[in-house]
């Protein structure tokens, strides 16, 4: 009876916006089921459906979104696109579930010289956390991670000018459209990185462990499963990661697979010199809501951890722009 009444409790729709500031746009966020043919159900896997929306914009600029981070409490979205561009937005909820958008901003993200980013140079890719405002950023064609001073409540976003951070070595030979595509931070001032694809096909993925303030880097092997690469990472605060890895094939369609990798299958496999044997938490298969999600991050809501995933739409518009949240078991 718990979930019929939530699910029965989101609003169908919601539109956020601004009054036509700068940086302003308007965002259409409509309620989707988890399964379109059982609208009140709401289990996958081990997790729990906790809303969704489907987000849409008349704003050119809008869409390709490839990684989130979200506020602590769960009340404020930040995300990257594949043009170039910042988001932000706020959050509601209704009955503990998502429900809406709004005050939803764009920005140009810079380069190191103040340049707008463009072309070959704009493709971002990957967002870590580092805190008290900093955020790394990766980029994929061209090749690097940069790391940008926003403040704590994103208010510096407008103008934020990077500075270089080391990535894994050899990123400057990685394929043009293959670059990282996952972050997190790690402890002790590190950041995990992950590139979508393994390195040599049919082999597991590469994990690094970078440090960026001086350390021992470190590279892990994590196990694929065949055909799907690896778009998103999250980061609990007890050293967990949460890894979004994702298929996609013509005639078959998108299935996502969301996995846990804990503290103590780190250090085994660093013991052993092993490959990382993840924990599957859920698998999105094609006849439910699923899309080119590529994006993951974690907040506590109402008490409950949450998990939120978005999708990239590469701007085609038989794809959607997916803002997925979930309970996560601790």
């Amino acid at each position: 009876m718990k979930r019929l009444a939530l699910a029965a409790a989101f609003v169908l729709s919601a539109c956020g916006g601004g009054d036509g500031g700068p940086g302003e746009i308007s965002v259409s966020a409509e309620y989707v089921a988890l399964y379109p043919e059982e609208a009140q159900r709401l289990d996958l896997g081990a997790l729990d459906y906790r809303g969704g929306l489907v987000l849409s914009s008349d704003d050119d600029r809008f869409g390709g979104f490839s990684a989130i981070e979200v506020s602590a409490d769960g009340t404020r979205l930040l995300a990257i696109s594949d043009s170039g561009y910042w988001m932000t937005a706020s959050l509601a909820y209704e009955a503990g579930g998502l429900s809406g958008l709004t005050d939803a901003r764009m920005s140009d993200m810079l380069g190191v010289a103040g340049e707008v980013l463009e072309d070959d140079h704009e493709d971002a890719e990957g967002l870590a956390d580092l805190g008290e405002g900093r955020y790394a950023v990766s980029f994929e064609r061209d090749h690097r991670v940069l790391a940008y001073d926003i403040g704590a409540d994103w208010s510096g976003i407008e103008g934020a000018l990077p500075t270089a951070l080391p990535g894994p070595p050899g990123i400057e030979r990685l394929r043009n459209n293959a670059g990282i595509e996952g972050m997190a931070p790690g402890p002790n001032g590190s950041i995990w990185m992950a590139v979508e694809d393994p390195i040599i096909d049919g082999r597991p993925h590469t994990l690094w462990q970078i440090h960026t303030g001086g350390g021992i880097d470190l590279s892990y092997n994590l196990a694929a499963e065949r055909g799907f690469g690896l778009t998103g990472i999250a980061a609990e605060a007890d050293g967990s990661l949460i890894v979004v890895e994702r298929f996609y094939a013509q005639g078959i369609g998108n299935r996502i697979r969301i996995v846990r990798i804990t503290p103590q299958a780190i250090e085994d496999a660093r013991a052993a010199g092993s490959v990382i044997q993840p924990d599957l938490l859920a698998e999105f298969t094609p006849d439910i809501t699923v899309d080119n999600i590529e994006g993951a991050a974690l907040a506590t809501v109402d008490g409950e951890r949450r998990l939120f995933l978005i999708s990239d739409d590469n701007y085609n518009p038989s794809q959607r722009t997916l803002l997925l949240s979930f309970a996560i078991p601790g």
